[in-house]
């Protein structure tokens, strides 16, 4: 099923994905078009299994839905993404709910910069 192979690129990939990630991806192995890949991500997101994160770049990607969200280290070279768990936002969200009432659902927080790799390969 289409499903379960796109489910699954998600499900074993490192980093999060952009719909052309994954439909190339799973166009390898059987026959499927791009908008395909977009409907089924969207229902995999609505049946809150995926989650979309638009970044900095305008783009859509997409991960895995976890109990604990991430933030990214974006490389402004190779554009690879980095996720990291650390997050001290939901201090500042909790405070912000207690002193205004309104109710953060979500938040996202991008750093950019020159990976490691970059870095090695720029001497």
């Amino acid at each position: 099923m289409k499903k379960d192979y796109i489910y699954n690129v998600i499900k074993n990939s490192q980093t999060s994905l952009t719909a052309e990630d994954i439909y190339n991806n799973v166009s390898q192995n059987i026959d499927v078009n791009l908008s395909t890949v977009y409907r089924t991500l969207n229902n995999l997101v609505n049946k809150n299994l995926v989650n979309k994160v638009v970044r900095q770049d305008k783009i859509a990607y997409y991960e895995l839905a976890q109990d604990t969200h991430k933030h990214y280290l974006i490389c402004d070279k190779c554009n690879c993404a980095f996720p990291t768990q650390m997050c001290t936002i939901d201090k500042i969200a909790n405070k912000i709910k207690k002193e205004t009432g309104f109710n953060i659902t979500s938040h996202t927080l991008e750093f950019h910069g020159i990976c490691q790799n970059c870095l090695k390969n720029a001497k």
